[in-house]
Order: structure tokens, then C-alpha cells, then sequence
């Protein structure tokens, strides 16, 4: 039974994301851990320029790639460590300056002339995956996941654009004006998921925040339902797939979700990392 050791940047991915993942490979003989008792710092929250700025200490991309490197050196080492955070809205445009920080931080901790066993370590057993924009979006495929959040009302989506292409379409949820100390309010409403599920969780804006990431979000997560995702406009879930289909390379099994690869996140022969050039 192959081991897959789940480094996460979020509180409901930390607490949901294997159990949502074992479903979704339930005939499978799979083993899912977390290696850290709280998800380590996202890298994405803010725009991420590439190359990055010279800095006198590590950076949040290399305290990621060395929580990493931790695990594959622990006495009870998971057999493949997938480390997975958000895209977020700041990185959208520009996926690639992501992945190419993360392989060079990769790079930059095994030193300027790796021995051919750390190498292969890196290239074998670790992956890096991207969420886009954020973990909300798949939520909005499956109805149902949406109730378990704690959705009050029916999500209207623009149906031009796939989930990891967010756009909401709801009238009530784009009018009021912005406001920059509201949960939802923002000028980015329009693109922003968990923003949209704060509405839909609280339409009437009777308190602040009320979506719950650890509650509602861990509700919906835990048991979503990845093949109603995977029917919405299977072709644009092309980071979400790569997932899949990295967990279905593992496990020696066909990926059970219909869709394409993102061609940064794909799994692929002799890159840095087993899924990142």
C-alpha cells in the first residue's frame, strides 16, 4: 500500500483534503497522512514575481519545500509527500512564476552539485500541487457541498467559465458596493470563491465572516463529491486533475475522472520534482 504524505497551507485542507481524496480512490488501497500538526504558511497569498526578490533569509517557498524535505527524512516517511496550497486570484496570470519558484527553492536545498540519490528522492517520491483559485471553487460543482458549507441560497455562475475560471453571475451578490473591512465586499467579488460562499452562506449580511473554513468548509470537503466537479466543464479543471491523475500514478490505478492535465502540474519523466519541471 503505497503512503502519501499531505503537506497543506490551509485549516480545512489540513483537516478534510485525505479524507476527501480517500473517497475519491475509495476501491484503492491507499494510505493518506499529514505529516505536521497545522498546515505550514501558504506561498501564494501574495503576488509572486519570478525571479524572486534577493532575500537575506529563506523565503515562504523554501520554508514549504523544507517542511518537504523534513518529511522524506522522518523515521516513518511516507512513500510519496504531495504538497498542495492555492493558486489565489494574485496568481491567476501567472501560474508558471509558482512552479518555477518551487523548483528552484528545490534546487537551491540540495545544494549546487546534488548527489544523484537526492535527486532521484525528489524527482520519485515529491510533488507539488495548485488549487485554482483556491479550494472553494470546487465546491460550487457539487450543490450539495455548498448546503454542507452552510449556503442559504442557489449559486448563480457565469456557465462560460469553468470552476478554476471563477466567475460568479449573482446580481444580489456583484451590486452593493465595496467595502474593504467586509468578509465579501470586495473588489474582487466577482472572481473570488470563498468570497461568494460567504454571501451564499449569509445573504442578508446579518454577521461578518460567517462562512467557517474549519466547520462549513471541512463539511463540505470531506465528503465532496469529485465526479459532479469533474462534470462541470471537465477540460478548464486542468490543476485539479493534474492531482488525480499524480494520485492514480502512484497507485498504479486509472484516474476516475474524466479531463485534461494542466501542462505545469502534470505528472511527467526526469523533471526537478515528479509533477514540476
Amino acid at each position: 500500500m503505497p503512503s502519501i504524505g499531505l503537506i497543506t497551507t490551509g485549516d480545512c485542507e489540513h483537516r478534510a483534503l485525505g479524507a476527501s481524496l480517500q473517497r475519491a480512490f475509495a476501491g484503492a488501497d491507499l494510505q493518506l497522512v499529514v505529516p505536521f500538526r497545522k498546515p505550514v504558511p501558504s506561498i501564494t497569498s501574495n503576488y509572486l514575481g519570478y525571479p524572486g526578490p534577493m532575500s537575506s533569509g529563506p523565503t515562504q517557498v523554501d520554508k514549504l519545500v523544507a517542511s518537504v524535505l523534513a518529511t522524506l527524512e522522518r523515521r516513518d516517511a511516507p512513500d510519496f509527500v504531495f504538497a498542495i496550497d492555492d493558486l489565489e486570484l494574485a496568481n491567476i496570470a501567472t501560474p508558471h512564476h509558482v512552479t518555477l519558484l518551487v523548483a528552484d527553492a528545490f534546487r537551491r536545498q540540495l545544494g549546487r552539485v546534488p548527489t544523484h540519490r537526492a535527486l532521484d528522492q525528489i524527482r520519485e517520491r515529491c510533488s507539488f500541487h495548485l488549487l485554482c483559485p483556491m479550494l472553494e471553487a470546487y465546491f460550487f460543482g457539487e450543490a450539495a457541498a455548498l448546503e454542507r458549507a452552510g449556503a442559504t441560497r442557489t449559486a448563480i455562475l457565469d456557465p462560460s467559465h469553468h470552476l478554476e475560471n471563477f466567475h460568479a453571475a449573482d446580481l444580489e451578490f456583484l451590486h452593493p458596493d465595496d467595502a474593504r473591512d467586509h468578509p465579501w465586499r470586495r473588489p474582487d467579488r466577482g472572481r473570488h470563491p470563498k468570497r461568494y460562499l460567504s454571501f451564499l452562506v449569509d445573504p442578508a449580511d446579518e454577521e461578518h465572516a460567517s462562512y467557517r473554513e474549519t466547520v462549513g468548509g471541512c463539511r463540505a470537503l470531506a465528503t465532496l463529491d469529485w465526479t459532479q466537479v469533474f462534470l462541470h466543464r471537465p477540460h478548464g479543471i486542468a490543476f485539479a486533475h493534474s492531482l488525480f491523475e499524480d494520485l492514480a500514478t502512484v497507485l498504479d490505478a486509472p484516474n476516475p475522472f474524466f479531463g485534461t492535465c494542466h501542462p505545469l502540474t502534470m505528472p511527467r519523466l526526469n523533471g526537478t520534482l515528479r509533477n514540476i519541471a
